[in-house]
């Protein structure tokens, strides 16, 4: 029976990180097209605290890093907005929050200099499948933003 208990045990410890992995692979894929509009770019955005679902990725115009915090977007607080640039439509995710979404560091990703409740990310990818990628980043990263304080 002792046996049998710590074929158990094993085989359930053993699970339990494959599904997270399956979960977090999924997650990395949708993040990785939200910022780079590929799902296995060079490049990854990393995440850091998969609890809060902060990521954060290089800064494209200065040498600094930028974290945000997808737990705490609310849908109802977020919305792509499109920019023509002659014949290419630019699109861009508009986020506003209650709390702080985003937050710009130095160079070694220690020091906070900037956080704002505020943030446009710009998105490279198709729009169907950002918005796809965003569904699952949505049904994952529901944190202390989509939380009523009365609940």
């Amino acid at each position: 029976m002792k046996g049998f208990c710590l074929v158990v045990l094993l085989v359930t410890a053993c699970a339990a990180p494959m599904r997270a992995g399956v979960r977090d692979d999924l997650l990395q894929k949708a993040f990785n097209y939200v910022f780079t509009g590929t799902i296995d770019p060079q490049d990854t955005p990393e995440i850091v605290d998969l609890t809060a679902c902060a990521v954060v990725v290089p800064d494209p115009r200065y040498p600094r890093f930028i974290r945000y915090y997808f737990g705490r977007i609310r849908p109802d607080n977020s919305r792509i907005s499109k920019d023509y640039a002659g014949r290419q439509t630019l699109y861009k995710l508009e986020i506003e929050s209650d709390n702080i979404v985003i937050e710009y560091l130095t160079a070694d990703k220690a020091t906070v200099t900037q956080a704002f409740r505020s943030a446009q990310i710009n998105l490279p990818g198709d729009l169907e499948q950002t918005q796809k990628a965003l569904k699952v980043i949505a049904e994952r990263c529901k944190g202390d933003g989509s939380k009523s304080p009365f609940s």
